[in-house]
């Protein structure tokens, strides 16, 4: 991006993920979902479970990264 960004990558990044998490849980409230389990009656289920999902692997990729990936004083060789 360039320098003349209204906001960082990051934080555009963070605002548009929390705008969609808020949309899906207002949409939510007006849609009739049917739970198969128990957990799913919970309000805002479907919106929140797949933030915390994505979230949870990009912890498990940045861990599995830092375990097997390249060591920074290694020149290749």
């Amino acid at each position: 991006m360039g320098s003349g960004a209204l906001f960082p990558a990051g934080k555009r990044m963070s605002r548009m993920l929390l705008t969609a998490l808020l949309l899906s849980l207002v949409i939510g409230l007006f849609v009739d979902a049917h739970p198969h389990f128990g957990i799913e009656a919970v309000p805002g289920f479907y919106a929140w479970f797949p933030m915390f999902a994505s979230l949870g692997l990009i912890a498990v990729a940045r861990a599995l990264a830092a375990l097997l990936g390249p060591r920074e004083d290694d020149d290749g060789r």
